[in-house]
């Protein structure tokens, strides 16, 4: 048996015409009865028809596990649907993989010290090498402590996955894993076996200037790079830019941080990039949104649509070999329709490196995903899971 993918994307307002957009596609591509996970996207404008749209998928594909959340708008089969009443879907057929879905609550995560504990919580070890997809709501959760305790259980395990993003206030957001509906917390799958998942975590952004070691640094404050006060270095980057650089830097800078120092070179994908939040002009010091680290190779970044546009398309580049089978699309909700005039434009460019493969997501309130082997927060990211069979199968 194969692994097989199927998905669907409606903008229906009606819920039973939803409903009916999203399942009927799935027989052209995969037998309802052999769908063992599926992962569910609906729009906060069908809270309140949650339940019956959770009854309705156990029904339709009996014997699979449900993984989902409510969104501010989703992703699927080319398009983007962003504030208006939408749902998305990615169906699995997954032979010869363990599934085991989760949920953890705020008192669980904060009581779990140790890896023993997290292997109660998630069921499976860190020897199964597990992948972790999860959806979290951000209300009543310490998602960025959870993130980083999973980090510590299973090092080198990927998370991805991202925060629900269609509620303003708590309670509002609907998670589900299996037939059981949360409305705080975490839920999640982990995926072992016979399966690879690659990940892309295309933060928006490209490098420029030279890097830098952060000499001196007070939690988030980088006092000096390379020995000179870090406002001093920034300058000199700035006026080595070209014209346009130097106006694009202006308007939206960052600073990356290497995540894994061991690497020769670094690039793309290497840096886990940080809002710059402000500048002591008398001290020579930036504040970052970050941990600052004594140590840390740091460069300087621009995001706009073109670099955002040239990172995604360059990441994905190299997995444009034909063997994915699936994928999932975590995006920001700060891009789609906000970051480019025309909608659309990361699925299409899946799409466009990929090819037919059943991709569905949605957007998110943040974005999970690993940086040089550990698993953070992002924002304004798209956070890609690329599902394909082992190369030794």
């Amino acid at each position: 048996m194969d692994m097989r993918f199927a998905a669907s994307v409606t903008d229906a307002f009606d819920v039973e015409v939803a409903l009916d957009e999203l399942i009927k596609p799935l027989d052209s591509r995969i037998t309802r009865g052999m769908v063992d996970l599926v992962f569910l996207f609906v729009s906060g404008h069908f809270r309140d028809d949650f339940g019956e749209i959770v009854a309705r998928m156990n029904r339709e594909l009996p014997g699979s596990i449900l993984l989902g959340c409510t969104v501010e708008g989703v992703l699927g089969q080319g398009r983007e649907y962003e504030r208006i009443p939408c749902m998305s879907l990615l169906a699995a057929s997954l032979p010869d993989v363990q599934i085991h879905p989760f949920y953890i609550n705020q008192e669980q995560a904060s009581q779990a010290t140790g890896t023993l504990d997290w292997e109660r919580l998630v069921g499976v070890s860190p020897e199964s090498k597990p992948v972790f997809v999860a959806l979290a709501d951000p209300f009543r959760f310490a998602v960025l402590d959870c993130l980083e305790k999973i980090n510590e259980a299973y090092p080198g395990a990927p998370v991805i996955g991202g925060i629900a993003s269609a509620a303003r206030a708590p309670k509002e957001n609907r998670l589900l894993v299996g037939d059981a509906i949360h409305d705080e917390g975490i839920v999640g799958v982990a995926l072992s076996g016979k399966i690879t998942v690659d990940t892309i975590v295309s933060q928006g952004c490209r490098p420029i200037g030279k890097s830098f070691v952060t000499t001196k640094a007070d939690q988030n404050v980088i006092r000096e790079l390379g020995g000179l006060p870090a406002l001093k270095q920034l300058h000199e980057v700035l006026e080595e830019l070209s014209a346009e650089d130097e106006q694009l830097a202006r308007q939206s800078l960052f600073l990356g941080r290497v995540i894994d120092e061991y690497k020769g070179e670094f690039a793309r994908g290497d840096f886990l990039i940080h809002n710059i939040i402000g500048a002591d002009r008398e001290k020579g010091a930036l504040a970052i949104a970050g941990m600052a680290r004594v140590g840390s190779t740091v460069q300087f970044h621009v995001r706009d649509a073109q670099s955002a546009d040239e990172d995604l398309r360059v990441l994905l580049a190299p997995h444009a070999t034909g063997q994915v089978r699936g994928a999932l699309l975590f995006d920001c909700n700060g891009r789609g329709t906000n970051m480019w005039d025309q909608p659309d434009h990361d699925i299409t460019a899946m799409g466009d490196l990929l090819g037919d493969v059943p991709i569905a997501g949605c957007f998110c309130g943040g974005e999970f995903g690993p940086v040089g082997g550990r698993n953070f927060v992002h924002g304004f990211t798209a956070s890609i899971g690329l599902f394909r069979l082992p190369t030794d199968a």
